[in-house]
């Protein structure tokens, strides 16, 4: 990479993590969801960036991908274990990182909290040039089976590209034996989930978050004109398309774009997430969101 586009990724990262901490401190008994959202990725908007994607605020024995839909009224409650997941972008160049908050600080779910936090930091901890990918998962995994919860087996990290948030590589929360090795240059999300049931996911109802999915983009789509590849919110397209509505169920039968089911835990089980963005440039190892 240039030295450009590595000042973009870095900057993105710090935007990315200055919006989470955002998110975090929104969150308390009676907000609104849509309040939270629209206020941290304004925050992203009104600092150079753009957001990677919704604000994703996933409750309980949710893990990922449930953003406020337009005019959504749900609120915070006390005791609500909340993923907090976000990231901006400079240029396309991308940030990803996510926390976990106990509404209202009870202090219910600490450990689950601390687990995925640890485990995080053993995963850091292992990170050379030219490492497998097994041994990232192995960490994670070894560390959250020792605070007595099991990682989500079927969720994990990802390679990160200019406008693609989800590329080819995942990077498991356990030990999977995958030895191909994370090459130089490449960006990656490390991120563990963990479960206090048996640590599985499966796709549940629409969580507002879609995705342009098809094969021929139209540069005067308004997806394509205003979130290019990226993952976009329902009420983003709202603010841009008076009759978003029937767009989205047209192009959703046409596999034009895609729906992000909300992923839920197998059980009903309570899941907690921690997550950060790792640039590998040579020698160095960054973590873009620190």
């Amino acid at each position: 990479m240039d030295a450009e586009e590595k000042i973009k990724i870095l900057e993105a990262g710090k935007l990315g993590r200055k919006a989470l901490e955002v998110a975090s401190s929104l969150i308390e008994p009676g907000a609104l969801f849509l309040d939270v959202a629209e206020k941290t990725e304004n925050f992203i908007r009104e600092n150079g960036g753009k957001p990677s994607f919704p604000l994703n605020l996933s409750i309980n024995n949710e893990a990922a991908h449930y953003t406020p839909a337009p005019n959504d009224k749900k609120t915070f409650k006390t005791g609500d274990l909340v993923k907090v997941d976000i990231g901006a972008q400079i240029d396309g160049y991308i940030s990803d990182n996510a926390t976990t908050v106990e509404v209202g600080g009870k202090g219910d779910y600490s450990n689950l909290i601390d687990c995925t936090r640890e485990a995080l930091n053993a995963a850091l901890k292992v990170l050379r040039p030219n490492i497998e990918i097994y041994k990232i998962g192995q960490a994670i995994g070894e560390k959250i089976e020792s605070f007595g919860f099991k990682p989500v087996k079927n969720l994990g990290g990802h390679g990160i590209k200019r406008n693609d948030l989800h590329s080819t590589i995942f990077i498991p929360n356990y030990d999977d034996g995958n030895g191909r090795r994370i090459e130089n240059g490449q960006l990656i999300a490390i991120e563990p989930f963990a479960s206090t049931g048996i640590g599985l996911i499966h796709n549940g109802m629409g969580g507002n978050i879609y995705i342009f999915s098809g094969t021929k983009p139209d540069p005067k789509d308004p997806v394509i004109q205003n979130f290019s590849t990226l993952p976009f919110a329902e009420r983003w397209l709202a603010k841009v398309k008076p009759d978003y509505k029937d767009y989205l169920k047209k192009n959703l039968f046409m596999k034009q774009i895609s729906h992000f089911a909300v992923l839920k835990e197998h059980k009903g089980a309570m899941i907690s997430q921690a997550e950060h963005t790792i640039l590998f440039d040579g020698d160095q190892i960054i973590v873009t969101t620190q």
